[in-house]
This record gives C-alpha cells, sequence and structure tokens, in this order.
C-alpha cells in the first residue's frame, strides 16, 4: 500500500506536461518565465496550476524553481515507469513478428516449418526468459 506521499508524487507525475516540467528542471533551475517560454505555454494560469501540483517535487527559492530530492526520485521512477511499458511493448510486437514470419513461411515453403519452428520456439523461449525473469517485466502493468 502506498503512503499518501507517494500516491500524491505518483498523481503529479501522471500529466505529461509535469513530467515535462520536471525534466527540464532536472537540466537546471528556472524562472516562471523561462518555464513558461520553453514549455511554448500561453497561459500562466495553466502553468501556475500545473507548479502547484508538483508541490513537494519542485521547490521555489530566489523566483527559481527546482526539484528537491522528492522530485528527482519521482523523476526516476516516471523514467523506469516508462521503461517497462517499453520493454512490455517490445515483447508483443516480438511475439507478433514471430507469429506473422511463421505463417508466411508455412504458406509459402511448408517445408520450411520443420527447422524454422524449433528456432522461432527456441527464441520465444529465451526472449520471455530474458524479459520476465531477467528484467522482472510484468505484462499486466501491475
Amino acid at each position: 500500500m502506498f503512503k499518501v506521499e507517494e500516491a500524491e508524487a505518483f498523481e503529479a507525475i501522471s500529466h505529461p506536461l509535469r513530467l515535462r516540467i520536471l525534466r527540464l528542471l532536472a537540466k537546471e533551475p528556472l524562472s516562471f518565465s523561462q518555464l513558461k517560454q520553453r514549455l511554448k505555454m500561453d497561459s500562466s494560469g495553466h502553468l501556475d496550476f500545473h507548479l502547484k501540483k508538483l508541490q513537494g517535487l519542485i521547490e521555489e527559492e530566489d523566483g527559481r524553481y527546482a526539484l528537491t530530492r522528492n522530485g528527482y526520485a519521482a523523476l526516476q521512477a516516471a523514467q523506469t515507469l516508462s521503461k517497462l511499458g517499453w520493454q512490455r511493448r517490445a515483447y508483443v510486437i516480438n511475439w507478433l513478428a514471430a507469429i506473422f514470419f511463421t505463417a508466411y513461411a508455412a504458406a509459402v515453403k511448408p517445408s520450411a516449418l520443420l527447422w524454422l519452428i524449433p528456432i522461432v520456439a527456441a527464441w520465444l523461449t529465451y526472449h520471455s526468459y530474458l524479459t520476465f525473469v531477467k528484467r522482472k517485466v510484468k505484462l499486466s502493468g501491475t
């Protein structure tokens, strides 16, 4: 079960604009106007709303916003989750490609299946092992 602070941090980083803000502030502290310019935003109120949602992950000092320790941790968590999402997609794409090419080979040259099926099965077994055992990826997203 998440603590309240953790749940709030995940809510804060759930919006793509807030992630962009965190990425910008990870590079250097920026003023409100610098953030607004780099994000190409017209509305000051819109930016202010998102900065308030990032309370606890960013701090303002001398008119410049910077990441807090929790802000760096939240950004790292978002990057890790993004990476896992990519690995799940790669796994599914790999399976779909294997099925497609095996079906294509069966249609074009059925005798190729005698050597192709064992190779594809070995590859998918190995890739599944790497994905789920070594990288600890879960397809369900939980």
